[in-house]
């Protein structure tokens, strides 16, 4: 879910990909020539008309909607497929591709398509200005191929009207407040739903994985060679799912687990951030600084008292903005994720303590980076936008009322006073969903599949080693490889790995798996 970072909810809450994402969606569903799904459903759909099979891509040179820098030799085209699998005939949908050659095309291999996480995110983009470019043994004996999932960056955006109902700073805490989120919620929806059109209704993750198909066939692949990270494995155990017979080397990084429903991937997500606490809290007193604590669980318990007094009567800030405590639990979820904000996060949280929240108010524009690009607003924002209309497709199991929703965020509460409210109320936007939920939460065993490769951290902040082993032991036929460090993508990453690149190489040009269980040390 590349990848899968922070991303804002609907319209205004921030939304952790980690997990809602990608490991609270399970789907169901089947191609025409597999079994019923997991409720004895059948759920086959009708052959393709022979054309979509038969389409050329016009490969030409990528343009400023894929990426203002293209990589030399970088090329983009069009695939169409099917608004509706279960109407084949009916509209379509280009999807956004983009292509650099292999560097050896004399030992080709075929194509890799890769797969950033999300949902939400394109991948054309990725691959056209190099972003990802794989190990450097794939590089050479593989064309990277690129697609932008539907409705997603270039493959006909889900849109939203501005004006709708914004969503309440802070969480409901009286069915008043609730029912009104709720409305506000599908209102929302709604007017997103009428702006987006046909394809609104069919951004479920079986729908892309079909469209993946299509994509490897136009490609002139017998098998689909695949990277997905984050969500884009979610993808890939989808495909897998679906086309078993197709799978060729298929490699998941950021290991999502179909196994978990939305509820319990949220809880995974507040264990996450409790433990990001734990670090930063540990890593301060380790360092000297005891303004906060003397000890590590100190820290922990002043902040955790402190979001409490918040909750009885929050601060005001200079311009009368209140500081609850939804809003130091929305500034911790942001900043422990990034080590370098971390001596100033300190220092707001001393002030704050003191009553003086006015660091607060400058800490976002101040954490570091370049001002975002129109170009990249835009991406954020359809990101966004397209994030639920996925997952509110995939996923079943969000609170279905403001009472159910509530009493589940005092559960959460209960177990984490700085995160789990907040994080309850994430679900809101499926609760509220205009469609009915596609996806049924289950292990997917691959039966059939040729092997594939699990990557995963020792330490990812967005999906935890816990869920690469997991589909290890759901998945017929697998293999993990456990790269030592903190990091979410361990493949071809920005920080490289020899031993991790030599290993997924390996894999995918000679076909040769490591060790049933595996680790890279660094």
């Amino acid at each position: 879910m590349p990848i899968p970072h922070q991303s804002k909810s609907l319209t205004a809450g921030v939304l952790a990909v980690t997990t809602f994402v990608v490991t609270a969606c399970g789907v169901g569903g089947a191609a025409a020539s597999q079994p019923d799904d997991a409720k004895g459903r059948n759920t086959s759909v009708p052959a393709l008309p022979a054309h979509f099979a038969q389409q050329k891509v016009r490969w030409t040179s990528c343009g400023v909607d894929v990426t203002p820098k293209a990589v030399p030799g970088a090329e983009c085209g069009w695939v169409k497929v099917p608004v509706d699998y279960a109407d084949p005939g009916g509209k379509t949908i280009k999807l956004r591709v983009s292509r650099v050659r292999a560097k050896d095309p004399s030992r080709r291999l075929g194509s890799l398509i890769f797969n950033p996480g999300g949902p939400g995110e394109g991948g054309a983009g990725f691959v056209a200005d190099g972003n990802w470019h794989a190990g450097e043994e794939a590089r050479a004996r593989y064309d990277l191929v690129g697609f932008d999932p539907r409705g997603i960056a270039g493959s006909g955006q889900i849109s939203c009207p501005d004006g709708a109902p914004e969503e309440p700073e802070n969480p409901p805490r009286t069915e008043a407040e609730a029912e009104k989120a709720f409305a506000d919620a599908t209102q929302r929806a709604r007017a997103c739903q009428r702006a987006s059109g046909a394809v609104f209704a069919h951004m479920d993750s079986v729908s892309v994985a079909r469209d993946l198909d299509v994509l490897r066939t136009v490609l002139g692949d017998a098998k689909l060679n695949y990277t997905g990270v984050s969500y884009g494995t979610f993808l890939g155990q989808q495909y897998m799912k679906l086309f078993p017979e197709k799978v060729g080397r298929m490699v998941l990084d950021g290991v999502v687990n179909p196994a978990a429903d939305m509820q319990q991937v949220t809880l995974i997500d507040v264990k996450t951030s409790e433990n990001a606490l734990g670090r930063y809290a540990r890593n301060l007193v380790a360092g000297g600084d005891d303004r906060l604590g003397d000890t590590a669980g100190e820290v922990v318990r002043r902040l955790t008292q402190f979001a409490k007094k918040l909750e009885r009567k929050p601060l005001r800030a200079a311009d009368g903005e209140e500081f609850t405590d939804a809003t130091l639990s929305r500034f911790l979820r942001t900043a422990l994720n990034d080590e370098e904000s971390w001596k100033r996060l300190t220092n707001a949280l001393v002030a704050a303590l003191d009553g003086d929240v006015s660091a607060f108010q400058h800490f976002e524009s101040g954490t570091g980076g370049e001002k975002p690009t129109p170009q990249q607003e835009k991406a954020e924002k359809n990101t966004s936008l397209s994030m639920p209309a996925v997952l509110c497709l995939d996923s079943p199991s969000a609170p279905k009322s403001p009472k159910e929703m509530l009493h589940t965020a005092d559960a959460f509460a209960r177990q984490s006073p700085l995160f789990g409210r907040s994080f309850a109320w994430q679900m809101i936007d499926c609760s509220t969903w205009p469609l009915a939920p596609t996806g049924v939460v289950g292990p997917i065993k691959g039966s059939g599949a040729a092997p594939v490769l699990l990557v995963s951290y020792t330490d990812d902040p967005r999906t935890p080693l816990t869920n690469a082993q997991a589909v290890h032991r759901q998945l017929d036929n697998s293999s993990l490889l456990v790269r030592k460090g903190r990091g979410h993508g361990a493949y071809a990453s920005e920080n490289p790995s020899t031993c991790t690149d030599r290993a997924v190489d390996t894999y995918l040009v000679r076909g040769k798996l490591p060790d049933k269980v595996a680790n890279c040390l660094s």
